[in-house]
């Protein structure tokens, strides 16, 4: 019996090493390191920046890509793992090239703000990534930033994956969001987590995702109903438009769904792709996608 009772806690000992390695090892992705130009794109008026994430000293760097005489400006939000140039999980065809974006923005009389979140690109790379928590001050600070400028007669956000969540997030934090382009958003981080730990682990549900759940609030301090877009949406009036993929294992296009029936606003709009896989809709159908957001800019 003792055998037994020693065994048993040195098991426990050893699944809670292995979970907080897991936690401490998804933190700390192994970041894209891809630099491009607004000009090779066609964008001349631009400039490198740096700003401060909100209510902290952390740096974030990135590109402001100009509209001459314009004062709208939209956010682009990248997803985990990647940068403020491309959005795509390693090895996926199907990508997002933020500057081809950008030059569509750019056109619909936008200027266009381009940033690395903490733990990504060129900022703080020793940072940890929180998918969505310490996020929301990073998205916080750039919208300051745009603030200061003065181009914030009407502000945007479009965000993919985990810029996607971190862009909802935040809607019941601000009122001067004018709307948001959530491309494949999780609804609520601890649920997802739970219920898809295995996505990004390869580890089974039980006994891993409470055990990495609990460990990712503990080291981080991660408070997860402030990474909840489904309660964010339930109390924003700002228009949403949510964008999926029905092939996306990573994050199912249901929670895309349910972020649709709890928004306020009669403009929001739900849109899924049929054949694209997570975050692949840009990739796959570029004429339909470009033209989805120019038709929901024009609705707003």
């Amino acid at each position: 019996m003792e055998y037994i009772v020693v065994f048993f806690i040195i098991f426990i000992i050893l699944l809670e090493f292995f979970s907080i390695y897991i936690v401490k090892k998804f933190s700390y992705p192994k970041v894209r390191n891809i630099k491009n130009l607004p000009t090779d794109y066609g964008m001349s008026i631009y400039e490198e920046v740096v700003f401060k994430s909100y209510g902290d000293d952390l740096k974030l760097t990135g590109y402001l890509i100009k509209k001459v005489n314009s004062k709208k400006s939209i956010i682009i939000c990248h997803g985990y793992g990647d940068n403020k140039f491309i959005v795509g999980g390693k090895g996926c065809k199907q990508k997002v090239d933020n500057l081809k974006l950008a030059k569509l923005f750019l056109q619909q009389d936008y200027n266009v703000l381009l940033f690395d979140f903490r733990g990504h690109g060129d900022s703080y790379k020793n940072a940890a990534v929180t998918i969505g928590y310490n996020e929301q001050r990073d998205l916080l600070g750039a919208i300051e930033f745009i603030q200061s400028l003065k181009l914030n007669e009407k502000i945007g956000i479009i965000g993919f994956s985990m810029g996607a969540g971190t862009a909802l997030s935040i809607l019941d934090k601000v009122g001067n969001i004018d709307f948001v382009i959530a491309d494949s958003p999780f609804s609520d981080l601890k649920d997802y987590l739970m219920n898809n730990i295995k996505i990004w682990t390869g580890l089974p549900k039980i006994p891993f995702a409470p055990l990495i759940v609990l460990n990712f609030k503990l080291l981080y301090k991660v408070k997860f109903y402030k990474v909840s877009p489904i309660s964010s949406v339930r109390t924003s009036k700002v228009p949403i438009l949510l964008i999926h993929g029905k092939k996306d294992i990573t994050i199912p296009y249901k929670e895309s769904v349910k972020l649709k029936r709890n928004c306020k606003s009669s403009k929001s709009k739900l849109v899924l792709f049929q054949n694209s896989a997570h975050i692949g809709s840009f990739y796959l159908y570029h004429i339909e996608y470009e033209k989805v957001i120019k038709d929901f800019l024009k609705e707003i």
